[in-house]
């Protein structure tokens, strides 16, 4: 009996584990923020057309980042952060799972269909959301060669620093490129957006004339064996200037900002396949 029962036992315990990997295995399976995407088509953005030009595109393909300047004017922006000092309390609230010594701003999904007790986003807020959406659908059309088979999410990350002059976001990449042995089979799962990202834009809505530092520091990719460049490249964060760059290939950071006003960045990760 006693050997009876103990067999009964393992057998209760082996089901018991199989049955939690299979709920955790799942669970990672079915993390993402990609189940409604769009694709590059779906977010097609006529306005943007006047703003992205083929050789915009091309400068993406050879340096892997490129530059726009004076994406929106200075009424657009002014409107802007009137919309988003209406998200306040929201952005106030909103947290994010990387640890504090990473980053130590605040993040806020932004999606055109949101709403809160205040209305809806203003138009302002949600002609940027439609801006950065719209960038795949050029990519496609000027046949950018680095990704392909784009998903474009609904939402858009709004992220504010304190201008407090400690802010920041470390050195990182916003793909992940790890191995499934690298990483195991659950994280590698629940990395599946993280993965998948190919474009970063980012859409900067501080004032046109900012001069409060809050600079992106951009590293050059280097191929394998090239050496690691510690220097960088500083790009100010002035309100209207655009910046795309190639998700998997360039590191960057968030240097610290001073002054009166609060750095904000509207982000897009389109998510693709690379060639």
């Amino acid at each position: 009996n006693k050997i009876i029962s103990a067999f009964s036992f393992d057998r209760a315990a082996l089901a018991a584990v199989s049955l939690a990997s299979t709920i955790t295995i799942g669970e990672a399976y079915m993390r993402t923020s990609l189940d409604d995407a769009d694709s590059a088509k779906e977010a097609r953005y006529p306005p943007l057309s006047s703003i992205i030009t083929e050789a915009h595109v091309r400068e993406l393909e050879e340096k892997n980042l490129v530059v726009i300047h004076n994406v929106l004017s200075v009424k657009c922006l002014q409107y802007v952060r009137e919309n988003i000092e209406k998200l306040s309390d929201e952005i106030d609230m909103a947290n994010h799972l990387n640890d504090c010594d990473v980053r130590q701003d605040h993040i806020l999904s932004i999606r055109e269909s949101d709403t809160y007790e205040h209305g809806n986003h203003g138009d302002a807020l949600i002609h940027c959301v439609k801006l950065l959406r719209g960038i795949p659908f050029l990519l496609n059309k000027f046949q950018y060669t680095a990704s392909h088979s784009y998903l474009v999410p609904k939402q858009c990350q709004l992220a504010r620093y304190k201008s407090d002059g400690s802010s920041i976001y470390v050195r990182h990449l916003d793909r992940c490129n790890l191995s499934m042995n690298e990483m195991g089979v659950v994280e590698f799962l629940r990395a599946s957006d993280y993965r998948g990202r190919v474009v970063t834009a980012i859409l900067y809505l501080n004032k046109s004339d900012w001069d409060s530092g809050g600079e992106l520091r951009v590293f050059n990719h280097r191929e394998e064996g090239g050496g690691r460049d510690e220097k960088g490249i500083d790009i100010l964060p002035t309100g209207g200037k655009l910046i795309l760059f190639d998700s998997s290939k360039v590191e960057h950071q968030v240097l610290a900002s001073h002054g009166n006003d609060p750095r904000y960045a509207l982000t897009c990760w389109v998510n693709g396949t690379l060639k």
